[in-house]
């Protein structure tokens, strides 16, 4: 009865193994970094999407002008005309969904799929 105990009992760590492997293997190719773009907003209406591919530095006009720096395949607030400059402590941002915001500039960042990019900015 023990080897019988000690076999099923290294069929469901086998199986919880690989049913973790998969589950990794998924949810890194849903949230990998490689098909992802920035959506910057302003006053809640899209005005670009920056692909994170090419270093560069973007500036936008709002009610207080902001700069933002890809760098590495990321993105960050690295200067703002607003009165605090909180933005620019929000540090780069490269994941999906990941965000930032200069809320006295009305301007936002976000990450978001390749995918959906069209359908938001003409």
């Amino acid at each position: 009865m023990n080897r019988f105990l000690r076999k099923r009992e290294s069929i469901i760590i086998a199986i919880c193994v690989i049913v973790s492997i998969l589950a990794y293997i998924f949810l890194h190719s849903v949230f990998s970094g490689n098909d992802v773009v920035a959506l910057v907003t302003y006053d809640s209406k899209p005005v670009m999407t920056i692909n994170l591919d090419k270093d560069e530095i973007y500036h936008i006009e709002a009610i207080y002008p902001v700069t933002l720096e890809v760098k590495d395949k990321a993105i960050s607030f690295i200067n703002s005309q607003c009165p605090n400059h909180d933005c620019e402590g929000f540090g780069y941002i490269s994941n999906l969904y990941e965000s930032a915001i200069c809320l006295p500039a009305r301007v936002s960042v976000q990450i978001i799929n390749r995918a959906g990019e069209h359908s938001l900015v003409e």
